[in-house]
Parts: C-alpha cells; structure tokens; sequence
C-alpha cells in the first residue's frame, strides 16, 4: 500500500531527476569539410560537451534535418554527432542539431514509426552547426588558361609577321 510519504518521495526522486537534466550545461563546437577537391562528401562534426551535470546522459541522440544520428561517446562528459552529406545535396548555411536523451530518443522513434510529426518531443539542447560551402576548385585550370594564352600570343605574333612583310 502506497501511503503520503511514499507519494513525496516519489515526487521529489522526479524533481530531483528533472531539475538535474534541467541543470546541465551544453556546449558546441563543430567542424564541417572544406575542401571538395578530394573527397566525395560533405562531412559535419559536432562535439558536445556536458557540464554542471549531477548526472550526466549516458547516451545522446541526434536530429538533423530529419535523419537520426547516434551521439558516439567521445570522452568523459564528451559525445560526438558526426554525419555526411553529397557535396550536390548540403546547403550552405546552418544546420540545427537536436539533441535528446534515452527517453527522448524512444518518444522519437515510436512518433517517426507511426508517421505522426516530432514536432512535439522537446530536446534537451539545441545547438546550430554552419557550414559555409566547400572550395571545389579554379574554374579555368591553368593548364587550359596557358595554352589559350599561347594561342592568342600566336595568333598577334603571326598577323603582326604578316603585317611587316606586306
């Protein structure tokens, strides 16, 4: 039999768990690929680090642009969203990275499974990753730009012979 006193705490032991989620502190930094010249696909890191944190999330999950991605631990207090994108497909700009517990990972999965919108499940921090485009290159090689360069050259150097001998 489940009396008052058993009733608070209860109450408090869910407090506790709340405020103490509630209390951590996350922090960003990202990394995104800027060189397109030797490899196929964008990649995009984000490095998560939690602070102030009673208890800290074993596990973290991720939400970008509607994909899911896994929070691979990377350190004590540390995870790592990592996820890759065609170089056709990735928009310049920023990418808004959601982050959820094990309990807002499971609410995800079973909304995404029955087609109803995720819209509803709260993050426990959201942070933005920029990506600023990547450099794909000289438009004109220089190879080809010398040899027009010659052609031209050649084309002056054969009129003006052509003019002195008439």
């Amino acid at each position: 039999m489940i009396g008052p006193c058993h009733c608070a705490v209860v109450a408090l032991s869910l407090y506790a768990m709340v405020s103490a989620a509630a209390g951590c502190k996350y922090s960003v930094d990202s990394y995104t690929t800027t060189d397109a010249m030797i490899v196929t696909e964008a990649a995009f890191i984000a490095q998560v680090s939690v602070a102030e944190c009673e208890d800290p999330p074993s596990n973290l999950y991720a939400e970008v642009e509607g994909k899911l991605v896994v929070a691979a631990n990377a350190g004590p207090n540390k995870y790592q969203v990592s996820w890759l994108d065609d170089f056709k497909k990735a928009r310049r700009g920023d990418y808004n990275v959601k982050l959820y517990d094990e309990a807002g990972y499971g609410q995800l999965r079973k909304l995404l499974r029955d087609g109803e919108s995720i819209s509803g499940v709260t993050p426990v921090h959201s942070a933005y990753v920029r990506y600023s485009g990547a450099y794909r290159g000289v438009w004109v090689n220089s190879e080809f730009l010398a040899a027009i360069v010659s052609l031209v050259v050649l084309y002056f150097a054969y009129t003006f012979k052509s003019k002195i001998v008439s």
